[in-house]
């Protein structure tokens, strides 16, 4: 009996050895496991959640509360060995399939609820150390560089559906509620996206060395682009609310140095840049128009009384042909006028002719030459001609494109502003004297258009002082009259254009008087009379733009007047 006890207790020894040999090796198993580093075999076919949930915790040594209503099927399959918290992330991932989620609720404990009620109960993070898994959590990210609401648009579409996002505009943060996985890369994108703007470059002082254009003119176009684009961009910011990119030309100040016709530009690198691209395609040398005109005063009565003479000419076959006329030709006195009028290109419009006309040779015998003249000329009785037609100006001036040119020719001619008479003496009288222009003026603003086509905008002005010697007293001074054109006309190349109707009436009054004896008063009518003569006059205004393209064409203009001269 004794040797059985003692058999016994020898069997119930050894069993409790190898209890405590097997428990010793699971615990070691177990530690095993929970070294993050070792790896292990995670395979489940079909197996309950709450078994799972169970696995999971005893491999991590985390705590779980879930509800008893959280029911189904998983089957994970990994061919390869995870570590712990690979395995982790992949029970979370799994949970989320199945909606559900993991909220933390301590240090080690998580609860597991349903996804759509996660907002209400995750946890909020502000540091940088969060989970990285499909655990349900709420991050407050801070916004930098951008505003908070523009953040939140670029972010929303990748918030997962049980997921939210709102921001915080006192403080410029986003508020995420969604898995740690998900906020991770949201944070992600937003890292890349809230950066400072590009454009805050330090400002450097340039010197921009023009070659055709003025630098004050175009400093004045520059600045104005730059304010225009401070206020496109101020407009921007209002509309948006979001702090934009701003131009790189709103912060450049342009400074012209008129010494050395250049621009003092002071910009960041990539504004100097932008301008400089501006300046070279607007400093670029201008074409120039050459202007000749005539201005013609014509004596209508005179015209009347001496009748004119007309040819006209047509184009038959690329022939200039005479049709029409009157009257006799006096060749010679022709030839004069043409001769006056040698500062005028032109001459006259239309064709110009060959016109035959007979000679007397030194011998006595009759021979044949030609004469050319426009093709239309109104030709008066030529003997007589220099009282009918006044010539009064053929100026001639080079401009620039776009750029005005004027000539005046007359005289600066004293006016009496402003009387008053010294209270001292009732006899002497205070007078201030203004100077005004008076005679020809011609201003002239061409622009060159498509196709060699000229835009000129036009400003004829005649005056002179009225022959009225009756009237002129000290205190009223003399009477000036002035006629005046303005008007804008294109013209081609080479083209001539006429501008009339500037019509004026002037009343001349002369005395003839048999000497002494008119001078008798009253009886002396008897021996004079008085004659009131009207003159009526037509402003003919003859314009030919030429347009200088290069400086050989120059050369040929000013060697022609130069001929014309010599």
């Amino acid at each position: 009996m004794r040797g059985y006890i003692m058999k016994i207790s020898r069997i119930a020894i050894a069993l409790c050895l190898a209890v405590f040999i097997v428990l010793m090796l699971s615990a070691s198993s177990f530690a095993e496991a929970q070294d993050t580093g070792k790896k292990i075999t995670f395979n489940f076919i079909d197996v309950e959640i709450p078994a799972v949930i169970e696995f999971i915790s005893e491999l991590t040594g985390k705590n779980f509360i879930f509800d008893k209503r959280i029911k189904g099927n998983i089957t994970i399959i990994a061919p390869t060995r995870l570590t712990v918290d690979e395995s982790f992330a992949l029970f979370t991932s799994v949970l989320q399939l199945k909606g559900y989620t993991l909220v933390p609720a301590g240090a080690m404990t998580y609860k597991i609820i349903l996804s759509s009620m996660a907002r209400q109960s995750a946890n909020t993070f502000t540091e940088d150390t969060v989970p990285i898994d499909e655990t349900y959590i709420t991050r407050l990210l801070p916004v930098k560089n951008i505003k908070a609401d523009e953040a939140m648009k670029m972010l929303q579409p990748f918030i997962s559906r049980n997921g939210h996002i709102s921001s915080f505009g006192p403080g410029n943060l986003l508020l995420v509620a969604d898995s740690a996985l998900n906020i991770d890369k949201l944070m992600s994108i937003l890292r890349n996206i809230d950066k400072p703007p590009t454009y805050a470059e330090p400002a450097n002082i340039n010197v921009y060395f023009l070659e055709n254009a003025d630098a004050t003119d175009l400093a004045k176009v520059l600045e104005g682009i730059i304010k225009g684009t401070r206020a496109a961009t101020r407009t921007a910011r209002q509309k948006k609310d979001t702090p934009t990119k701003e131009s790189l030309l709103t912060d450049i100040i342009v400074t012209p140095d008129k010494a050395t016709n250049s621009l003092i530009i002071v910009a960041s690198p990539g504004g100097y840049d932008t301008i400089s691209q501006v300046i070279k395609k607007l400093d670029r040398r201008r074409r120039q128009v050459f202007v000749e005109a005539m201005i013609v005063e014509a004596r209508i009565d005179k015209l009347k009384e001496l009748g004119s003479k007309w040819r006209a000419s047509v184009s038959i076959d690329e022939t200039p042909v005479t049709i029409g006329g009157f009257g006799t030709l006096d060749t010679a006195a022709m030839q004069n006028i043409l001769a006056g009028l040698t500062g005028f290109s032109m001459g006259g419009l239309g064709n110009f002719l060959d016109i035959p006309i007979t000679t007397i040779n030194s011998d006595g015998t009759f021979g044949s030459s030609s004469m050319t003249v426009p093709g239309f000329a109104a030709l008066f009785d030529l003997s007589e001609f220099n009282d009918a037609i006044n010539i009064l100006s053929t100026p001639q001036i080079l401009t620039s494109n776009n750029q005005e040119a004027e000539i005046i020719v007359g005289e600066n001619v004293p006016f009496i502003s402003k009387s008053q008479r010294d209270l001292a003496s009732t006899s002497a009288v205070l007078s201030s004297i203004e100077r005004q222009d008076v005679g020809i003026t011609l201003r002239i603003t061409p622009q060159i258009t498509e196709g060699d086509y000229v835009k000129l905008d036009l400003y004829q002005e005649i005056s002179s002082v009225k022959e009225d010697s009756e009237n002129i007293t000290i205190s009223v001074g003399p009477t000036t009259t002035k006629r005046a054109t303005k008007t804008s006309v294109v013209v081609r190349d080479g083209q001539t254009v006429v501008i009339s109707g500037l019509m004026q009436e002037i009343e001349e009054n002369s005395v003839a008087k048999t000497p002494i004896l008119g001078d008798i008063p009253i009886i002396g009518w008897l021996f004079k009379h008085k004659t009131i003569t009207k003159k009526k006059t037509n402003l003919l205004i003859f314009i030919t733009p030429h347009i200088v393209k290069d400086s050989a064409q120059m050369a040929a203009i000013t060697n022609k007047k130069y001929l014309d001269f010599a």
